[in-house]
């Protein structure tokens, strides 16, 4: 076992260090994209609703794998030459963005209208609007949810070895061509997701301790 580690335990790592930072990365890209679609939902106008709306139901009705597979063969028909990782970076957001959107949008929904309507009439802009009465509401509402997408997002991510990035899974199977170690280092693989999962429910479970008092009904 002691052999084993050292000579596989530096491919195991690496593909587990590249999974959080893809996973991380195309979160944080995902939900910056996510807020714009969700603004563009609660908007009123037809057209942006449209739009968003087809690009939320599209990508949230397809499977991950496919989408992923799509997008790194239409990187070749384009003749864009770009790093298996960046593609997966891509695909990661784009799934995050769809997600997002609709946990951002129902969120905003949330909030009645009369409290934008009272911020109007005192004269508070929108910029101050948002960081005094809609953030501090929206927060504990979007952070539960956003956690679930971020679980999901570290097993989803798994698919991504099916278009040769070298995240965790992946390494998993190059290891297991070297090794023929199949249950041994499948078990390891998933010891490695369930910590990651556990490490990311414990932070939420903790960051919403911290911001109970935003949310009374708590």
């Amino acid at each position: 076992m002691t052999d084993f580690v050292t000579t596989y335990g530096g491919t195991l790592l690496q593909g587990f260090l590249w999974t959080i930072i893809l996973v991380s990365v195309g979160f944080a890209i995902g939900s910056v994209f996510g807020a714009i679609l969700a603004m563009m939902l609660v908007s009123g106008r037809r057209g942006l609703a449209w739009l968003a709306r087809s690009y939320v139901e599209l990508i949230r009705n397809t499977p991950f794998l496919i989408q992923a597979m799509l997008l790194f063969a239409l990187m070749g028909i384009l003749r864009i030459r770009l790093e298996p990782v960046l593609v997966g970076l891509v695909a990661v957001a784009i799934y995050t963005a769809a997600y997002m959107a609709e946990i951002i949008r129902g969120g905003l929904n949330s909030i009645p209208d009369g409290q934008r309507e009272g911020a109007r009439a005192l004269a508070i802009g929108p910029v101050l609007q948002f960081r005094l009465i809609i953030f501090p509401q929206l927060l504990p509402f979007v952070l539960p949810a956003s956690v679930n997408l971020l679980a999901t997002l570290c097993k989803e991510s798994a698919f991504l070895a099916g278009v040769s990035v070298a995240e965790l899974t992946f390494s998993g199977q190059v290891v297991i061509t070297q090794t023929f170690l199949i249950f041994e280092v499948w078990a390891i693989i998933g010891v490695l997701y369930l910590v990651l999962v556990l490490s990311i429910m414990a932070l939420a479970e903790f960051l919403e301790r911290r911001m109970m008092w935003l949310n009374p009904a708590r």
